[in-house]
């Protein structure tokens, strides 16, 4: 990959203008130079590429893109493009959380639980056809601009726009093909990355990681944070508190949910916490929504 600028996502990455339901966001770019590092969410992103990426990697798997394809982010994968230097790069995308997409289904289909079977597996890329891309584009664009309005009947109009990109979306879905064929630049560092993911909640650390694979711990280091803009150690640590905050809303303790995600100690959990999201567990909690 050519050298190019970051736009770093140290922290976690919420919604905008104060959305907690769903929020659409349109871009377009040109000129500019820039790698997203991988991130993370507790929402569904349904990313919309236009034309201009080059790569997108969605937790341990890296998929090509090219023009009007749909990719589907589950809550808390990490993720992030790849965009080649001074790129005309165009994407549009829509922010939505668990609770909402079931409503979405009109009591008739759990869309959160249809999206997470889909999505099994490493099928995170679906293709739409240049009309079903061009009206979804324009559908965000209108629920874009229509968003700021808190108006009960404003809100209304919002969720009259979200069905139809929804509709266009489960479509794609339902005739997709076998998953595409991704690549993570190396099959060793693939299959680091799929272990990571199963076990970063334990103890983990570089040299034992190379040894395991059968890799020197410099070719490991350079390689993995080449494709995942992060140490290892800054990965692992990385996805144990998007895993405390997945655990948090629930009704063990904050103790229990330190011990579970595999901190040393409450200590160092409560640091790293507030590191990257930005306030306290217990802060955190607090400020949740109670359903």
């Amino acid at each position: 990959m050519s050298k190019i600028d970051s736009i770093q996502f140290d922290q976690y990455s919420s919604m905008g203008n104060n959305q907690t339901d769903f929020e659409a966001c349109y871009t377009h770019t040109v000129g500019e130079n820039f790698r997203y590092i991988s991130h993370c969410h507790d929402f569904y992103e349904l990313f919309l590429h236009l034309h201009g990426g080059r790569m997108m990697d969605i937790d341990q798997y890296y998929y090509e893109m090219r023009p009007d394809q749909l990719y589907i982010i589950p809550p808390f994968a990490m993720h992030g493009a790849t965009v080649p230097p001074g790129a005309d790069y165009e994407r549009a995308f829509l922010y939505i959380n668990s609770d909402t997409l079931k409503m979405c289904g009109c009591a008739q289909i759990d869309l959160d639980a249809y999206f997470q079977a889909k999505v099994s597996n490493g099928h995170h890329q679906f293709p739409l056809t240049p009309e079903e891309s061009r009206k979804c584009r324009d559908m965000l664009l209108r629920l874009r601009e229509n968003q700021r309005e808190e108006e009960p009947l404003s809100r209304f109009r919002d969720y009259c726009l979200l069905l139809p990109i929804l509709e266009i979306i489960c479509e794609s879905m339902r005739r997709a093909g076998p998953p595409p064929r991704t690549d993570a630049g190396s099959s060793a560092i693939h299959d680091i990355l799929m272990y990571i993911n199963e076990n970063y909640m334990k103890p983990l650390n570089v040299e034992n990681l190379a040894q395991q694979f059968g890799v020197s711990v410099s070719y490991l280091s350079h390689e993995f944070k080449k494709y995942t803009s992060r140490s290892v150690y800054e990965y692992v640590l990385y996805r144990r508190v998007m895993l405390a905050k997945k655990l948090i809303p629930g009704s063990v303790s904050l103790n229990t949910v330190s011990e579970q995600c595999g901190f040393e100690n409450y200590s160092n959990f409560l640091r790293l916490f507030y590191k990257y999201v930005g306030a306290s567990p217990k802060a955190y909690k607090k400020s949740l929504p109670q359903r």
